[in-house]
């Protein structure tokens, strides 16, 4: 163990003092003084034992926390995973906590070879994964209304799911939202962990000076953006910690001057998404709430029935139907595809998934965008029998005809993954083949059942049709006229609990002459208000 440098002192005095001539042995007189040496050593070397063992406590407390979260997972592994605050706290952890575990115990003992470049092969998590991590948190909260309080709780939607955040993983969290700014959601995660830390019993031992002084910036900053209650909070927070901080903190003397017109540099929060301020966002995340839905005189004529399709086979096999909507045409079929078919096609699927991309300009170069937040794959038809099946069940359900499909693009959304409200045709024509035409339809397979959130949602028309094992969702993008239909904007919601798997086929519009032929008169003009964005 490394010796204290008051220790060696005490040690180098002690050998200097007996250096001296002072000849104890010879007499009683002065062995007072000996033993008063000795006491001191013995309190020093106690209170370094004493603060080893808390450290050894404190890290023993932390690693069965961690302990905890691993049997949660041994238990099943999917559940876990697919819990958002679970998601975040182990990106966390990876990425941030282990190397602070690491400082600390080298700090300890040269006796420990704790390390964890030693370990080879590991993976962890970047910074943009961190920060996605928290960004599907508050995406979450944003369009369920979570509250936080009970976020932080592991409770979504009014069901307990996993373990609690500690007051550190949301004080990180805000720290993070913070650094992306995004202020509005700062104030809150730092409020529940201030919160925290006030119900935290028995008082925590000094966080590390790292995180001390990350919640000392975050205050100065939250005061140089003028949010007084909570930078003086925090920093009260800081100081119980650690009372040496006060001379850190000069707070009276700058409120002084900017109240006396005194200018300093303000941080200026980052101006949301226009079109995430607009009335239209806002009530796309009502449909995912299910707080609105189609009118009874939108419902009326809808059903549930059988139908024979447009194949003879289906006289002895007849497909399972529900309408959601007639103008457009949006159903689903029902049981069209079995968990083995399924479980083959994510089998295919895996190796080959990257990160969604949205489409450019045409000639650009595709990228990554917070409006869409998944991974998935393109595979060919002739990789395998079951992709084939895929398109003779399409044709058969709807009789279209699939010479020009684009390939099966399987998809995955994780706890948070969504894709915000856009239309599957192509505004220019310079995206695709002019022999192939525009998409005239969609089909969406859904290729897994999703715990909570993950609809497909279309709030133009007021309804979410939730995932479904073995289900298709189709709709046509165009009119009859080929015009495009505006009306089928559509969106999916944010997975809440669970991870949503689906397989998309883009039918365009060339060869569907006798399928779907035009009707005398243009029928495009019902769709044109639904252009402008409110």
């Amino acid at each position: 163990m490394r010796v204290n440098t008051g220790l060696l002192a005490l040690l180098m005095l002690a050998g200097m003092i007996c250096g001296q001539a002072t000849d104890y042995f010879s007499s009683i007189t002065g062995l007072e003084q000996l033993l008063h040496t000795e006491h001191t050593l013995m309190n020093d070397l106690s209170s370094q034992l004493s603060a080893t063992r808390n450290a050894l406590k404190q890290l023993e407390r932390e690693l069965s926390s961690i302990k905890v979260e691993h049997a949660l997972a041994a238990r099943g592994l999917e559940n876990y995973l697919t819990n958002p605050v679970n998601i975040y706290r182990l990106m966390k952890r990876l990425h941030t906590d282990w190397q602070q575990l690491e400082n600390r115990v080298q700090q300890m003992s040269a006796q420990l070879r704790f390390n964890i470049t030693q370990h080879y092969g590991l993976n962890f998590p970047s910074q943009e994964d961190v920060e996605g991590a928290a960004l599907a948190l508050v995406r979450l909260q944003s369009t369920y209304k979570l509250d936080v309080a009970q976020v932080a709780a592991g409770i979504l939607n009014g069901i307990k799911y996993g373990t609690d955040m500690s007051w550190q993983d949301c004080f990180v969290l805000g720290q993070q939202l913070f650094e992306m700014e995004d202020y509005n959601n700062t104030k809150v995660w730092l409020r529940e962990s201030m919160e925290r830390l006030r119900r935290h019993q028995p008082q925590p031992s000094a966080p590390e000076p790292a995180l001390l002084n990350n919640m000392e910036m975050v205050a100065q900053n939250l005061f140089r953006m003028g949010d007084f209650d909570t930078a003086y909070e925090l920093s009260q927070r800081v100081l119980e910690l650690d009372p040496s901080r006060i001379r850190n903190w000069h707070l009276g003397d700058k409120a002084a001057k900017l109240t006396h017109g005194e200018s300093e540099d303000e941080v200026q929060p980052r101006q949301p998404d226009a079109y995430r301020l607009t009335e239209e966002f806002a009530h796309y995340e009502k449909v995912c709430r299910g707080e609105v839905g189609a009118s009874a005189a939108q419902q009326r004529p809808l059903r549930c029935r059988y139908t024979r399709g447009e194949h003879a086979y289906r006289l002895l096999a007849p497909i399972k139907l529900e309408e959601h909507s007639l103008d457009p045409l949006v159903v689903t079929f029902h049981d069209m595809l079995s968990q083995q078919r399924i479980a083959e096609l994510r089998e295919m699927a895996v190796p080959h998934m990257q990160r969604s991309t949205v489409n450019p300009l045409p000639g650009g170069q595709r990228r990554k965008s917070a409006f869409r937040v998944s991974k998935n794959a393109w595979l060919p038809y002739s990789k395998h029998p079951t992709m084939g099946r895929m398109l003779r069940d399409v044709s058969d359900a709807t009789g279209l005809d699939m010479t020009y499909c684009e390939q099966l693009q399987v998809a995955n959304y994780g706890v948070g993954g969504h894709y915000e409200p856009h239309w599957d045709f192509f505004r220019d024509s310079r995206h695709y083949p002019a022999a192939e035409g525009n998409r005239i339809a969609t089909a969406i397979f859904y290729l897994s059942d999703v715990e909570q959130g993950g609809a497909t949602a279309f709030p133009f028309l007021n309804f979410a049709v939730r995932p479904q094992l073995g289900n298709i969702l189709f709709w046509y993008n165009l009119h009859r006229s080929s015009d495009m239909d505006f009306r089928t904007k559509h969106a999916g919601c944010p997975v809440l609990k669970g991870s949503k798997w689906i397989a998309n086929i883009w039918i365009h519009e060339a060869t569907q002459t006798f399928a779907r032929p035009c009707d005398v008169f243009r029928d495009n003009g019902v769709s044109l208000g639904y252009d402008i964005i409110k």
